[in-house]
C-alpha cells in the first residue's frame, strides 16, 4: 500500500512541476483567462499584461513549489516517518485549496470557460488516496 500512496504523491508531484513550467514560461494568458475576462490578450493595455504575466509566474511558482516540496516529503513517507503524510496532506490542501477555489470561482462567472477545475479535483484526490493508503500501510 506505501507503494501506491507513494505513486499517488509522485504524480501529484510531477503534474504540480508541469502545470508550474507551463504558466511561468505563458507569454500571454490562458484561453481559460480569455473566456473569463471577454477580451484577447492583445485588446489588454501593456500594464495590464505586465501584472497577470507576473501573477501568472508567481501561481507557476506556487505549483513547482508545491511539486518540489512533495517529492521531498515522499523520501519522508518512504522512510515511514509518522508525520510524512499529514504534512503531504496539508500542504496540498493549502496549496490545492485555492487554486480549486479561484477555478471554480471563475468558471461560476463564466460558466463556458475551462478552468482547471477537473485536474485541480483530481490531484485533491490522489493526495486524499495517497494519505489514506500511507495511514493504513502503518
Amino acid at each position: 500500500m506505501l507503494n501506491l500512496a507513494l505513486a499517488a504523491v509522485l504524480l501529484v508531484a510531477l503534474a504540480g512541476i508541469v502545470f508550474g513550467v507551463r504558466y511561468m514560461r505563458r507569454q500571454a494568458f490562458l484561453p481559460y483567462h480569455a473566456a473569463v475576462a471577454g477580451t484577447s490578450w492583445a485588446e489588454l493595455d501593456p500594464g495590464v499584461q505586465a501584472v497577470i504575466l507576473g501573477r501568472l509566474k508567481v501561481i507557476g511558482g506556487g505549483f513547482v513549489t508545491l511539486g518540489v516540496t512533495l517529492l521531498w516529503l515522499s523520501f519522508a513517507l518512504h522512510e515511514g516517518a509518522r508525520w510524512a503524510p499529514w504534512a503531504i496532506l496539508t500542504i496540498s490542501a493549502a496549496a490545492l485549496g485555492p487554486m480549486l477555489y479561484a477555478a471554480i470561482r471563475l468558471r461560476a462567472f463564466r460558466p463556458d470557460a475551462q478552468t482547471p477545475v477537473s485536474p485541480t479535483l483530481a490531484m485533491i484526490v490522489l493526495i486524499v488516496v495517497g494519505f489514506g493508503l500511507s495511514i493504513l500501510a502503518r
